[in-house]
C-alpha cells in the first residue's frame, strides 16, 4: 500500500491543480480541513487518510461501473503488464488485445458494423469525431459542411473543440477565442430550454421545433453534425421526453446530417441500459464513450463509427494520431470490466435500483422549505435545490459537500446561478442496504445545511464538525 507523507497534504494544495476546488473558501469555512487525501478503495467506498469509510456517489465522474478495489482487476492489468506493457498502432502493426477488445464493443454498441477510433479520454473522443464528421463531408465532396451543432448546458470535454461543443459558459469563456463553425441547440429538458420553466415536468414540441428552426436557420447544406448526449448531466439529469431522439435521428436523415451521440457518462450500463441510446432504439453515426469502457482503472476512451461513415476513409486514412490509442494494458481492463458487467448482471442491477433512488431523492427534496426537482435514470441521479435570490448559493454548494462527506458520502454537488444540484451515482454493484444507508446520510447532510442556511446562522454552525452516522 502507499504510504503518504505528512507533506502529502501540503504538496497536494501547493503543486497540484484541483478541478472545481475554491480553497480559499474552503480556508475560510473549515480551516485546515482541505484537501481531503483519499487513499485507498474498497467495492462501493473510499477510504481516506483518517480512515473514515465514504460511500463513493460521485467522486469517481462517472467513471466506476464495476466498484472500486477489485482484485480480478488488478490481476487482468497486471498480467497484461507482464505479457506486454505497450505497443502502438502505427503503419501496419496492431496487437490482439485492442482486437479482441472491438469485437467485443461492436457486439454491444448501438453503431451499425462498428470501427473504433481508441483514443485516451472522452475528450479526445468527442475531438475525433467532430474530425471524422468535417473530413467525411470533405472526402464526399462536400466540403461546405462544416458546422458542428451541440446543445446549451451539455458538457463534451476539455479540449478546445469539446470545450467549444461545451454551450456552458464558465467552461467556455476564459478560453476565448474557441474554435469556429460550432452552433448552440435547445437542451430538452424544462429549465434549460428557453420554452419550458423550471417547474414544468416535460419539454415537448417546441424545443423540438426550435431545433428544427436553428438547423433550418444555419443552411442544412452547412451542417456536419450534431453532437448531443443522450441524457445530459450538468445542472441535473436530463432526462428527455421519449420522442426526442428519434425525431432527431428523423432530422438528421432527413438532411444528411451526422448524429453523434456522446456517452462518455451515460454509457456501460450507468441509465440501466448498456448505452442510454438504447432506452429509444436510436442507432448514431457515431458513439463516444470513455469512463465506464475501463470503469476508470486505466485511461480509455473510443469513437465508434458506422461502416458507412468509414468508407469514406478507406483509401486515406484520417489523419489523426494519438500515441496510447487502443493501449494494451487498457484493453485489458476494459475487457475485464465488460466480462463483470455480464457476469454479475451489473446493467439490470442500475435498472432495479431506479424507482427507489427517485422516490428517496424526492423525499429529501420534500423536506426543503424551497423548490426542488428529482430526475433518475438507473444509477444517474440529481436533486436540484433553488435557493432564494438572498442565499449565498455557492457558500451552500460547498456547505453540502463537506457535510456529505462528514456524514460518510462522497459525491458531486455543482452550482448554476441560485440552483445547487446534488448528484447521487454509485458503483453499479451497489446494493439496496448499501443506497439506503448512503441516501440517508445525504438527507441528513441536506437537512443540516438547510436548517443552517433557512435560519440565517450562517457557516459557523453547519460547519461545525458533525458526529458521523453509524
Amino acid at each position: 500500500m502507499f504510504r503518504f507523507s505528512a507533506a502529502s497534504k501540503s504538496a497536494a494544495r501547493t503543486h497540484v491543480r484541483h478541478y472545481a476546488a475554491d480553497f480559499p473558501l474552503l480556508d475560510e469555512l473549515f480551516p485546515g480541513t482541505y484537501p481531503r487525501l483519499l487513499v485507498e478503495g474498497d467495492g462501493t467506498d473510499l477510504i481516506d487518510s483518517e480512515g473514515h469509510r465514504l460511500l463513493d456517489a460521485g467522486n469517481h465522474l462517472g467513471a466506476c461501473v464495476v466498484g472500486h478495489g477489485r482484485h480480478d482487476m488488478a490481476e487482468a492489468i497486471a498480467a497484461q503488464v507482464r505479457s506486454m506493457e505497450f505497443a502502438s498502432l502505427e503503419a501496419g502493426a496492431s496487437h490482439p488485445y485492442v482486437a479482441e477488445l472491438a469485437l467485443e464493443l461492436a457486439g454491444r454498441v448501438p453503431v451499425d458494423d462498428a470501427v473504433f477510433s481508441f483514443t485516451s479520454s472522452g475528450s479526445e473522443a468527442n475531438e475525433v469525431a467532430v474530425k471524422i464528421a468535417r473530413d467525411y463531408h470533405r472526402r464526399r465532396g462536400e466540403s461546405g459542411r462544416f458546422k458542428i451543432l451541440s446543445r446549451y448546458g451539455s458538457y463534451h470535454g476539455s479540449s478546445y473543440a469539446a470545450t467549444t461543443a461545451t454551450s456552458i459558459p464558465a467552461f467556455r469563456e476564459p478560453f476565448q477565442p474557441l474554435v469556429p463553425g460550432f452552433v448552440s441547440l435547445p437542451q430538452p429538458f424544462p429549465g434549460f430550454c428557453p420554452s419550458c420553466s423550471f417547474e414544468e415536468k416535460s419539454c415537448g414540441e417546441s424545443c423540438f421545433e426550435q431545433t428544427a428552426a436553428v438547423v433550418e436557420r444555419e443552411g442544412p447544406e452547412t451542417v456536419a453534425a450534431i453532437l448531443a448526449e443522450p441524457i445530459s448531466i450538468p445542472g441535473a439529469v436530463k432526462v428527455p421526453y421519449p420522442e426526442y431522439w428519434p425525431r432527431l435521428r428523423e432530422l438528421c436523415d432527413r438532411y444528411g446530417i451526422l448524429l453523434i451521440a456522446d456517452e462518455v457518462v451515460s454509457g456501460f450500463g450507468r441509465t440501466g441500459a448498456m448505452f442510454a441510446c438504447d432506452h429509444w432504439g436510436v442507432r448514431p453515426d457515431m458513439l463516444t464513450m470513455a469512463k465506464g469502457l475501463t470503469s476508470g482503472y486505466v485511461p480509455m476512451g473510443a469513437t465508434a463509427v458506422s461502416r458507412r461513415i468509414q468508407e469514406a476513409f478507406e483509401v486515406s486514412p484520417l489523419a489523426h494520431v494519438n500515441t496510447y490509442a487502443g493501449h494494451p494494458v487498457a484493453s485489458a481492463a476494459a475487457l475485464a470490466t465488460l466480462q463483470i458487467l455480464d457476469d454479475e448482471r451489473l446493467v439490470e442491477n442500475a435498472a432495479a435500483h431506479e424507482d427507489g433512488l427517485r422516490q428517496r431523492l424526492e423525499e429529501i427534496g420534500d423536506e426543503t422549505p424551497w423548490p426542488t426537482r428529482a430526475s433518475v435514470r438507473g444509477l444517474l441521479g440529481s436533486l436540484e435545490i433553488r435557493l432564494p435570490e438572498d442565499a449565498d448559493a455557492e457558500r451552500f454548494r460547498s456547505l453540502l459537500w463537506h457535510e456529505s462527506y462528514e456524514h460518510g458520502v462522497v459525491l458531486r454537488v455543482t452550482r448554476g446561478g441560485q440552483t445547487v444540484s446534488v448528484f447521487f451515482y454509485p458503483p453499479l454493484t451497489i446494493t439496496g442496504d448499501a443506497m439506503d444507508s448512503g441516501l440517508g446520510r445525504l438527507a441528513a447532510a441536506v437537512r443540516q445545511v438547510v436548517r443552517a442556511t433557512a435560519e440565517g446562522s450562517g457557516a459557523d454552525d453547519a460547519a461545525r464538525r458533525t458526529e458521523r452516522l453509524p
